[in-house]
């Protein structure tokens, strides 16, 4: 009985050892990994137009449209 207890707890501590080198070793590799992506950024892209702009308030208008057609719909099916 002593020298089973005695195995699962070298099983269990190996296995806890093993988990935390690897978490540890993935956290330098992932900060390495944001050093080098920083570097490498791209240029900002430049900004929209005006005209994108209005288009997108079109496109907006639109949306309310059909999501208060989508409401009056639903709530005079539903009542």
């Amino acid at each position: 009985m002593e020298q089973q207890l005695s195995e699962a707890f070298t099983i269990m501590l190996t296995g806890m050892v093993t988990v935390f080198v690897f978490l540890t070793l993935l956290l330098f590799a992932m900060g390495l990994l944001r050093r080098v992506a920083a570097t490498n950024e791209p240029e900002q892209a430049p900004t929209p137009s005006r005209r994108k702009r209005t288009n997108e308030a079109a496109t907006d208008g639109q949306r309310l449209a059909a999501i208060t057609a989508a409401v009056h719909t639903y709530r005079r099916d539903h009542e």
